[in-house]
């Protein structure tokens, strides 16, 4: 019954100003709620970009011909064009000689306007083979992708994309019909699924695929590609596939005899996934340290509010110690007003956040996950700020001297 009156009384006491409550609150509130948002938000971010990663297909190495800038006096950048020594045979080298390649698909791409009847867009074109869309995550909705043959022969067929189909075909069912792809007439084979974005800002839906021979001797008129796209048959194999890479096409392409620097790059997509990482990593630190400020600037409210307590209400603690209460009994009950602001701050900090997360989803679309974890920390911590900025005040209320309080000292 004694700590059942300490803790009724300790909660009366509290209640007596609630001005000076919510202020004290205050800075609890706004750190508990920062904190769960940057928690919330980095999460979030690293689900999502992991998921649209992982959309561009699995252990994906990406290869991209070089680029070569040319240079005037005072070293002036005029001109950047791309290297033209990455061939189709390249990736058949690298399917057939790497260990560990499970595929390897040649692309090339290009802008260009499209045109059906009296709609037209323009649109990313890309030519590839038959293995594109197992490669890259992508499925047909309507009709079929394209054959070898047709490849092989160099066949006006096209595969195209959502926005495609929103642009050019209102009310028409695409597959079947002629487009004009600069000026040539293709005809639509397939629609795809809607994709979406990537994570690299691309708008996989805005696309039109077409055989790689077609598009490399019709429409773009040049004998060399762009990317070729590397499946890796482990996840933990990819640093030795990008090494086997870059040994072969080095070979192939006789840089090592030339003494030359690379004319390709190459990119691990979980590369791409730990740079993404690490750069949400930096922002959500930086608002943690937003959060923890604020937690600081609310522990030492606590710090205030709880000394001033003491201060306002010696002649109390005095006459209850004179009347029997313990100097334990007195350190408990300040010790329990401070748990219990830093305690309620908390719980609605947390409150806070979780609308503050929920409207994020809601209206600015922004991917955030709360978890039962960034909670649990949140109430750790509320009380840790309770238990460590309360114990000053509390140890002070309960070295008062009963006679030199009751005196008005």
């Amino acid at each position: 019954m004694k700590y059942v009156r300490i803790i009724t009384s300790a909660r009366r006491l509290l209640l007596l100003n609630k001005l000076r409550l919510i202020l004290s609150m205050s800075g609890i509130v706004i750190g508990i709620a920062c904190e769960m948002l940057a928690t919330a938000i980095g999460q979030g971010t690293r689900t999502a970009v992991l998921s649209q990663i992982e959309a561009m297909g699995s252990n994906l190495v990406t290869i991209s011909a070089g680029t070569y800038s040319y240079k005037k006096l005072f070293g002036r950048k005029v001109q950047t064009t791309r290297a033209v020594t990455l061939k189709e045979a390249d990736a058949e080298a690298i399917e057939n000689e790497c260990s560990f390649v499970n595929r390897a698909v040649p692309a090339q791409q290009q802008m260009a306007f499209v045109k059906y009847k009296n709609s037209a867009t323009n649109t990313t074109i890309i030519g590839t083979t038959p293995d594109f869309p197992a490669m890259r995550n992508y499925q047909v909705e309507a009709g079929r992708f394209f054959y070898d043959e047709e490849n092989f022969l160099s066949l006006r067929v096209a595969v195209i994309g959502q926005k495609i189909t929103a642009a050019l075909f209102k009310g028409v069912e695409p597959v079947g019909n002629v487009i004009q792809i600069s000026g040539i007439p293709f005809r639509i084979i397939a629609v795809l699924k809607p994709k979406g974005i990537s994570y690299d800002g691309t708008d996989e839906d805005n696309v039109i695929f077409i055989p790689l021979h077609t598009a490399l001797r019709r429409v773009f008129n040049i004998n060399y590609i762009g990317y070729i796209y590397v499946q890796a048959a482990q996840r933990d194999k990819m640093n030795a596939v990008e090494k086997e890479i870059e040994n072969l096409l080095r070979d192939r392409h006789s840089l090592n005899l030339l003494g030359k620097k690379d004319d390709f790059t190459i990119q691990n997509i979980y590369t791409t996934l730990k740079v993404a990482n690490e750069t949400n990593a930096s922002l959500t630190n930086l608002v943690g340290v937003i959060a923890a400020v604020s937690l600081v600037v609310g522990g030492a409210g606590i710090l205030a509010v709880t000394l001033l307590s003491v201060k306002e209400r010696t002649t109390e603690i005095g006459l209850r110690m004179a009347v029997g209460a313990t100097p334990g009994n007195v350190l408990l009950q300040f010790f329990l007003e401070a748990t219990a602001l830093s305690s309620a701050g908390g719980i609605a900090g947390i409150i806070a956040g979780l609308g503050g997360i929920y409207l994020l989803k809601a209206f600015a679309a922004i991917s955030a996950i709360a978890s039962a974890e960034s909670v649990a920390i949140s109430v750790a911590e509320s009380v840790a700020i309770g238990v460590l900025f309360g114990s000053l005040p509390a140890r002070k209320a309960s070295r008062v001297q009963p006679v030199k309080a009751l005196r008005g000292w």
